[in-house]
């Protein structure tokens, strides 16, 4: 657990390059099929094979973050 505001960025900045610079080959695709998508709590990315990271969200059920819609659909 971070001790302090640096050490917190620093954790940040180690995930977000993480999730950022992950190919795109090896990420889970998005599907409508919701009962395949995992119910516990967690960070999610969404990124388009050409574009790029379009958003990272966190929720206390993937699943039902889904669901109930997502820009990421539109």
């Amino acid at each position: 657990m971070p001790t302090n505001n640096s050490e917190l960025q620093t954790q940040a900045r180690v995930i977000l390059d993480a999730i950022a610079f992950t190919p795109f080959e090896q990420c889970l695709p998005l599907s409508r099929e919701f009962g395949k998508i995992s119910a516990r709590p967690g960070i999610y990315a969404i990124r388009h094979k050409t574009d790029g990271l379009l958003y990272i969200g966190k929720t206390k059920s993937l699943r039902s973050r889904f669901i109930g819609g997502h820009k990421a659909f539109l």
